[in-house]
């Protein structure tokens, strides 16, 4: 076999791009496999598979190996290969200090229960995160996992109420704690209707069901009472059947329908996993709390998805929302003050005494019961002080406000932050929150997980006009992304075609970018959504909960290249870490004639390389929607007339120069739109470059502790090409990666043997360079 491997050594050492024809025997030849590491070690050949730029494909013998081996320690350590992007970082020159604090949200589903066959599993890789600010949301598919009173108060009368969604073969258990059953109000097997206290019969009655119940209740302190046809007969064929019975018991006695069983496993096991500081949101209203035009059923089974929607209703029936802020700091009390005294003056144990520090009011409220700002902040008010007079008297308990779904959705930051347009100027505006899903053209094609990049560069301009809101009328309050991700088209479909696995790292390299793009700019949290996520389980009768927002396999509960990203995010960077100025070319060196192109707030350098050469002309200037590519710019339709004359201003006659992408230096042409700076330039002699800044195909940023040791260089390969970078002092530093050579592995660790870094698709870089 003829091998061809191409290296690059340092010209100052009598090197360059060199191409051995190495002529491999019929001996030691074998397939890089498996098999592969016992010969190399993990190390070497994980360096192998990530750093050496061998052109072969299929079988490669041991004496190229070697031969690769050898060669590592006199590979590039000066210059960049001419086809190589260039990163260029000022370690003495701060742009930022990061306030972001990397983080995951838990969504409650049914593989997270005791009864999942991955629970221990799952939990386990929650804990292994170590994750600060998790949010854990309990919410509206799920009610029985998200609701702790699901039925109203209901005096002295006690009623059961089951929805038929399960078949008709269950049971219904009646209990008079303190007495007996005495009497049967109600009782219907078919389609009544009305709420307890006042149910009415529907078109489909099973005659006897007042008869059936007394015989299995009247007298005794708990019936258990069997539902099915068998049972009662069949009222109507073919008709989905509730059953609703409504008794007495004596002595009289109040009865409530607060019922933890369920919701506890869960949050109990999310509280021992997530140590650290915690948003906890229970997200759904009791549907009673609201005023429908019919009793809203919810399903029987807690693994269920509710089906129409549980959030009903606009108004609600208490318009002073008490009650709805007693529900709250009931729920609160359970967990934080060992329990609570009910509507009537019941007490409630738990045994409960967490320390919840953040309480988020509700979720993508624009939706949920269709707020607007005025309606929104008054719920929010309501819960404060429910949370504050039951469970937080002495203010302890911060307040996460919003949760918005939707974008550019100003206006409600503008109405929510004003303290003013609150019950009180003691509320508590602690934190806002709102979300960001990216998606694209193509559920299955990895060219088209590029849009996610797009996507996340508007969210990032959308971000600077909260921003701007929130300096203005609440300074003080943070900003939390706390639902961050991607969801693919057709995700809850059950027939939608799984999507490649390189998905979750181009999935995961956009939230690493987003993490450096709102480090910039000073977004205090970012939590990733979410932890687990499913397809269709018919093997569990679980229908698909967007499969393509998983950080976890569904089927083992380990993480995937999503859950692995966060992981060494978490590990690597921390709030109070310095951006530095960091930018990075396309092509180094391009023509005479050479091209820039960034995002808006991002700082172009431009260089000739002729150490006698100057830019001399400047062919292009667009600050703005530019169109076209390096060559073909053209003007969009929002430009900044002066673009070309402030470029020229700042860069003819010299040999390097840089531009400040932003409004500040051009004005702004088109608000609240994002815009791109392109440059097309000439060296008077020799080639040029110009830094790409975040649109370049890779994204980088260096990064140092608060006194300036510890460097770390970030980079994202926002393609799905393999893409090479020259780093400067990268040849011997240590490297995490998460590529698409383990998509569903843990990162890798290797020391770079070269100065040129090799990134798969969609591939994330953490490099610990040496101080400079």
């Amino acid at each position: 076999a003829v091998t061809k491997v191409c290296i690059f050594i340092d010209p100052a050492k009598g090197g360059g791009n060199c191409c051995l024809f190495l002529i491999i025997l019929n001996i030691g030849i074998f397939q890089i496999t498996k098999s592969s590491r016992s010969v190399l070690g993990e190390e070497d050949y994980l360096q192998f598979l990530h750093n050496s730029r061998v052109e072969s494909s299929a079988m490669i013998g041991v004496l190229t190996i070697l031969v690769l081996v050898a060669l590592s320690a006199s590979v590039n350590e000066g210059n960049p290969l001419d086809t190589t992007s260039q990163v260029m970082i000022d370690w003495n020159t701060v742009t930022a200090v990061s306030k972001t604090t990397t983080t995951l949200q838990v969504v409650v589903n049914p593989l997270l229960r005791r009864e999942s066959p991955v629970h221990d599993a799952m939990f386990e890789s929650l804990a292994a995160l170590q994750a600060d600010y998790t949010r854990y949301v309990p919410w509206l598919p799920y009610p029985k996992l998200a609701v702790a009173e699901l039925d109203p108060p209901s005096g002295t009368a006690l009623c059961k109420m089951l929805s038929g969604e399960e078949g008709n073969n269950q049971t219904v258990t009646l209990s008079c704690a303190a007495g007996k059953i005495s009497k049967v109000d109600f009782a219907s097997f078919g389609t009544p209707t009305g709420v307890c206290g006042d149910f009415v019969l529907g078109k489909c009655h099973a005659q006897n069901s007042s008869t059936v119940v007394s015989s299995y209740c009247l007298g005794k302190s708990t019936c258990t009472i069997p539902v099915n046809v068998n049972v009662f007969g069949e009222p109507c064929v073919n008709v989905v059947k509730q059953f609703v019975v409504q008794v007495e018991c004596d002595p009289p006695m109040n009865h409530t329908y607060w019922d933890f069983s369920v919701i506890d496993p869960m949050t109990e096991d999310f509280m021992r996993a997530t140590p650290n500081t915690r948003i906890i949101n229970f997200s759904t209203i009791p549907a009673w709390l609201y005023k429908t035009a019919s009793r809203v059923i919810y399903p029987d089974n807690p693994d269920r998805e509710a089906s129409p929607g549980y959030t009903q209703g606009t108004d609600l029936v208490d318009p002073t929302g008490r009650d709805l802020g007693d529900y709250y700091g009931r729920l609160v009390s359970w967990y934080t003050k060992g329990g609570f005294t009910d509507e009537y003056g019941v007490e409630h144990k738990s045994n409960h005494s967490y320390d919840i520090q953040y309480w988020e009011c509700l979720n993508e409220v624009e939706s949920e019961h269709r707020n607007s700002p005025e309606s929104y902040t008054k719920v929010y008010d309501f819960m404060v002080d429910g949370i504050r007079r039951h469970a937080d008297p002495d203010h302890q308990i911060k307040f996460v406000g919003m949760a918005l779904e939707g974008h550019h959705e100003y206006n409600w930051y503008n109405y929510f932050l004003n303290i003013s347009n609150h019950a009180s100027p003691d509320i508590p505006l602690d934190i806002v929150s709102f979300h960001f899903y990216a998606s694209c053209s193509s559920r299955t094609d990895p060219t088209a997980y590029q849009q996610f990049f797009t996507r996340a560069d508007s969210f990032v301009e959308e971000c600077k006009e909260i921003i701007k809101i929130r300096d203005a009328l609440s300074p003080h309050t943070l900003l939390d992304v706390d639902e961050t991700g991607v969801i693919l088209p057709g995700d809850n479909s059950p027939s939608a075609p799984m999507f490649p696995l390189v998905y979750y790292n181009a999935a995961g390299a956009m939230y690493a970018y987003l993490f450096g793009r709102l480090a910039e700019i000073g977004v205090e949290i970012l939590g990733e959504s979410q932890l687990v996520g499913y397809p269709e389980l018919p093997e569990l009768n679980l229908q698909p909960q967007f499969p393509s927002v998983a950080m976890l396999n569904w089927t083992n509960g380990l993480g995937n290249a999503r859950y692995h990203v966060l992981k060494v995010l978490i590990e690597n960077f921390k709030v109070g870490d310095k951006l530095v100025q960091t930018s990075i070319t396309d092509s180094t060196p391009q023509n005479s004639t050479f091209c820039g192109y960034l995002i808006n707030e991002q700082v172009m350098s431009m260089q000739c390389y002729d150490q006698n050469a100057t830019i001399d002309d400047i062919l292009f200037a667009s600050y703005g929607t530019v169109q076209g590519s390096c060559g073909n710019y053209t003007v969009g339709t929002c430009n900044a007339a002066n673009s070309t004359a402030i470029v020229k201003s700042a860069c003819l006659g010299k040999r390097s120069c840089t531009v400040d992408a932003d409004t500040p230096v051009f004005g702004d042409p088109c608000y609240g739109t994002v815009k791109y700076l392109a440059v097309e330039a000439h060296c008077s002699s020799g080639q040029g470059s110009a830094s790409g800044g975040a649109t370049s195909s890779v994204y980088a940023q260096g990064f140092t502790a608060t006194d300036g040791t510890n460097h770390r260089l970030l980079l994202v390969n926002k393609t799905p090409s393999n893409a090479s970078i020259f780093v400067k002092g990268a040849a011997g530093a240590w490297a995490t990666i998460v590529d698409d050579t383990r998509p569903t592995g843990p990162a890798i660790g290797v020391k770079l043997p070269s100065n040129t870094v090799e990134m798969r698709p969609y591939s994330v870089f953490i490099i610990q360079l040496q101080q400079q």
